[in-house]
C-alpha cells in the first residue's frame, strides 16, 4: 500500500518508487520521479487539470509512478495489448493485465478505483475516437511507450496531441535510443507531417518531455528554475545542457 514516512517527509513518488523497484518489471529511470515532481509542482501552479494516461503499460511501472502523481479527482488510463501479444510486431515489451492487476492490488490498492485497463492496440485508435474509446475528456499526463514502428509513433503522438489540455506533458519513450531508432524516426515523421500543436523541453533518461506549443518557452523556463533549485551542483556541472531538437531549444542531461 502506498504510504509515506511516519515522519511526513518521504514523498509520495519515492514511497511509489521504493514499492515498484524491485517487484515490477520494467524499464524506468530511477530519476523519472523528480520530474514528475516538477510537472506536479507545474501544474498545481498553473491549475492544469486532466486525466493520466499511458499507452503502452507492460506491467505498469511507470505507470503506477504516473498515477502516484494524480489528484483524487483524476482518472488513470492503461492502455496495452497485455495478453494480445500477436499484434505485438516489433516485440517491445510483453504486458499482462493478469500481473499489471496484481500489482495494483498487492501495491496501490487505494488507487484502483480510479484506474481503468483497457486491452486495444492503439492502432485501433484515432485522434477522433480516442475521447470516447478511453473514457477522458482530456488529459494533462501521458506516456507514449506502445509499439515502437514508426506508424505506432506518429500514430500514438497524434492521439496525444488531441487529447492533452493545454499545458500538460507527453512523455514520449525510447527518443534517441540506440535499440529502438524507429521511436526516433517516427518522432521527427510526426513532427513533419502531424505535428500542430506539441513542442519538446526536455530530454531526460530516455525519455523526451513534450507540452503544448504555446506553453513551452514558459515550461522551459520553469523547469531550468526548478533544476537550479533542487539540483545546484549538478545542473553546473557539465551534464546539463541547451540542445536543439528541431526548431525547438530543450534541456538536455548525459
Amino acid at each position: 500500500m502506498l504510504i509515506t514516512a511516519s515522519d511526513g517527509q518521504t514523498d509520495v513518488l519515492d514511497a511509489a518508487l521504493r514499492l515498484i523497484w524491485k517487484d515490477v518489471h520494467g524499464w524506468v529511470g530511477d530519476r523519472i520521479p523528480h520530474i514528475l515532481k516538477f510537472v506536479r509542482e507545474l501544474h498545481e501552479a498553473d491549475k492544469v487539470e486532466g486525466d493520466i494516461l499511458e499507452i503502452g503499460v507492460h506491467h505498469g511501472k511507470l505507470f503506477f509512478l504516473l498515477a502516484a502523481a494524480s489528484r483524487d479527482t483524476e482518472h488513470c488510463v492503461a492502455v496495452d495489448l497485455f495478453e494480445d501479444q500477436q499484434k505485438n510486431l516489433d516485440h517491445s515489451g510483453k504486458g499482462s493485465l493478469t500481473i499489471f492487476e496484481q500489482h495494483l492490488q498487492n501495491f496501490f490498492p487505494e488507487l484502483e478505483p480510479r484506474i481503468t485497463a483497457i486491452s486495444a492496440d492503439s492502432m485501433s485508435l484515432t485522434p477522433a475516437t480516442a475521447r470516447a474509446r478511453l473514457g477522458t475528456e482530456g488529459v494533462r499526463l501521458m506516456s507514449v511507450d506502445g509499439g515502437h514502428t514508426v506508424a505506432h509513433v506518429v500514430n500514438d503522438m497524434a492521439i496525444a496531441q488531441e487529447l492533452l489540455v493545454s499545458g500538460g506533458i507527453v512523455l514520449l519513450d525510447d527518443f534517441l535510443g540506440v535499440h529502438w531508432p524507429t521511436v526516433t524516426e517516427g518522432f521527427y515523421k510526426y513532427m513533419e507531417v502531424a505535428n500542430r500543436r506539441l513542442a519538446p523541453f526536455l530530454i531526460f533518461q530516455n525519455k523526451l518531455f513534450l507540452t503544448t506549443f504555446s506553453d513551452q518557452p514558459a515550461t522551459l523556463t520553469k523547469l531550468r528554475s526548478y533544476l537550479d533549485r533542487t539540483l545546484p551542483k549538478e545542473i553546473h556541472s557539465g551534464r546539463w545542457r541547451y540542445a536543439m531538437v528541431g526548431e525547438h531549444k530543450v534541456l538536455s542531461c548525459a
